[in-house]
């Protein structure tokens, strides 16, 4: 099998060629040999990539970080499909530090998972051991100028992060400094980061409604049109297809 993604060209083809299917196998025999034993299969396959990948309200090289960006979340990370999308985001124009913007701007979303477990904490502690034992301690006496800071940058603050802060402050304060440093360093523009963020909040493997209307609003402040997340949703969607090309490959070429 090649080891290497097929590579989009630089130039006035990239977005024909990251138009196409074929372009997302590892091994360039399986679209062939689909086309032959599939043939309607693969047309379909191919006809919805081309409708979401053809749209043009984003550009190809933030469909691809889009893409980028769904697959290397913590609630999906596909190795594949990360290097495939690292692969044909630089070839439409992206850089390194786009790359890496992304890489690092979606890390925040696995502390979705303590909004949702440090209250059960809490009412568990009540529970079994009283209210003292739920009660948060004191802030610590560096956490107001980190929300203030946070505040500042991310232009938002939500009440899960005071309880996370008071029980948490060490793990808090490095996950602020995380969150906040796209924003000061970043080589994303804020709508292009915000649409990230509406992409991984609307994906099917997190569907965070909270942080979705919350980032949706953001993106729309920045300038972002209906169209624009529609397109976003379109992206979130096509990540469906992962199963049919990663299958396929597992079928037709095992080595």
């Amino acid at each position: 099998m090649v080891s290497s993604p097929v590579q989009p060209t630089q130039g006035d083809d990239v977005h024909y060629e990251l138009d196409q299917l074929d372009g997302t196998f590892d091994d360039p025999r399986v679209p062939e040999h689909l086309r032959l034993t599939a043939t309607t299969s693969f047309e379909a396959a191919s006809q919805l990539w081309r409708a979401v990948i053809g749209d043009e309200h984003l550009s190809p090289r933030m469909k691809e970080l889009v893409l980028l960006a769904l697959h290397a979340s913590a609630t999906a990370l596909n190795e594949k499909a990360i290097r495939r999308h690292v692969g044909r985001a630089r070839a439409a124009g992206a850089s390194e530090r786009d790359v890496l913007d992304v890489l690092l701007s979606i890390v925040g979303l696995s502390n979705h998972a303590l909004y949702f477990a440090v209250p059960i904490l809490i009412e568990e502690l009540r529970a079994t051991r009283g209210q003292d034992a739920a009660d948060l301690p004191a802030a610590r006496s560096d956490i107001e100028e980190i929300r203030q800071d946070f505040v500042k940058t991310r232009g938002f603050w939500n009440e899960q992060r005071d309880a996370i802060a008071r029980l948490l402050p060490d793990y808090f304060k490095a996950l602020s400094g995380l969150s906040t440093e796209p924003w000061k360093h970043g080589s994303l523009t804020p709508k292009e980061r915000e649409l990230i963020y509406v992409a991984i909040d609307s994906s099917v493997t997190h569907m965070y409604g909270a942080g979705l209307a919350l980032h949706i609003r953001h993106a729309l402040q920045h300038g972002a049109t209906r169209e624009e997340i529609l397109a976003i949703f379109q992206l979130v969607a096509l990540t469906g297809l992962e199963t049919f090309i990663l299958g396929t490959e597992a079928l037709f070429y095992k080595s």
